[in-house]
């Protein structure tokens, strides 16, 4: 046997007995890490920490946040669709990862749909509709009406080309059938200033952005996008009370692990987050910053994403919108 078929065929052994002591190796034995493909101190992140750290006490193993973000979330999302299906790396993605950055994205490192295993829902949180107080209008409907008679001299304001913000923003536009131009802000505080100072008409935005903003008194809320009303803002009414039946614009976040990862490792971690979401703490923590909590199977999660992923393709392509 010459020397390179001999070296060939140790790699070879060496790689089987690794393969089986990973099969064997009982879930967890080592930290888990969780991805968060955005800056570290935001609305996600909290996400990511208050149900992570849960998580480790049910597993009995740790449970690292570590933030990579960049391109819109899809850069944190690309790691983990390369990591080893084995359970020790996961994605807290949502709406920016799994939907919004394949359709709008060109050279997307990952398919959404193909590298990905969902592990279960965590939350969904409605934005609210916030117009300068410049403006005189007091309803969705007299905004509406004025947003039409300025047509395209009428601007809403978002936090960037391709987030939430800009999209919801877009459904409430193509809903209205509104001229109404797009001004991306690099995030949500320049996004308000120039709500406050009367550059733009209105924004979309999350009640974690606004909610400062709102109850000092300079910002007047008109209405939310989910389907119920906001434990945060429990008197402003949602668009579908508001004249706009069916309207709904919710941002969610879950965890996925990378396609391939084995079905008991993914009951495993699914069984973990349902305890985790259980908790008072976890539930308030997620509350406060105007989260619901959304619990569910890794089967009702995928359906619940291909459904949104079906709904937003359409806004994006009626509004032609693309980054490179």
């Amino acid at each position: 046997m010459n020397r390179n078929r001999r070296q060939t065929l140790i790699s070879l052994v060496a790689t089987a007995a690794a393969a089986r002591g990973w099969a064997q190796e009982p879930y967890p034995s080592r930290p888990i890490t969780i991805i968060v493909p955005f800056p570290a101190g935001g609305a996600v992140d909290v996400v990511a920490r208050l149900v992570g750290q849960r998580m480790a006490a049910v597993l009995g193993a740790p449970v690292v946040i570590e933030n990579k973000a960049g391109a819109g979330g899809t850069l944190g999302a690309g790691v983990v669709a390369r990591a080893q299906p084995d359970g020790y790396t996961l994605l807290l993605g949502g709406s920016a990862t799994q939907v919004f950055g394949p359709a709008l994205y060109k050279n997307l490192k990952y398919d959404a749909r193909r590298d990905f295993a969902p592990i279960g829902q965590i939350s969904s949180g409605p934005l609210v509709l916030v117009e300068a107080s410049t403006i005189s209008t007091k309803s969705v409907p007299e905004l509406v009406v004025y947003l039409k008679a300025k047509g395209a001299r009428a601007f809403y304001a978002s936090n960037g080309n391709g987030t939430f913000p800009h999209l919801a923003a877009e459904l409430f536009k193509q809903a209205n059938h509104l001229q109404t131009a797009h001004v991306p802000y690099s995030g949500g505080p320049p996004a308000l200033t120039a709500l406050i100072t009367g550059e733009v008409a209105f924004s979309i935005n999350h009640i974690p952005v606004v909610q400062g903003m709102v109850k000092s008194g300079k910002l007047r809320a008109l209405a939310t996008t989910g389907k119920r009303r906001s434990a945060v803002f429990p008197d402003l009414p949602t668009l579908d009370e508001s004249g706009m039946k069916g309207f709904e614009a919710s941002a969610w976040w879950g965890l996925f692990a990378p396609a391939g990862t084995p079905s008991d490792i993914i009951k495993k971690l699914n069984d973990a987050m349902a305890v985790a979401l259980k908790d008072e703490n976890v539930r308030a923590g997620l509350v406060a910053q105007g989260d619901e909590v959304m619990f569910s199977t890794p089967k009702d999660f995928a359906a619940y994403v291909s459904a949104e992923t079906a709904k937003w393709d359409k806004v994006i392509k009626l509004a032609d919108l693309k980054i490179e």
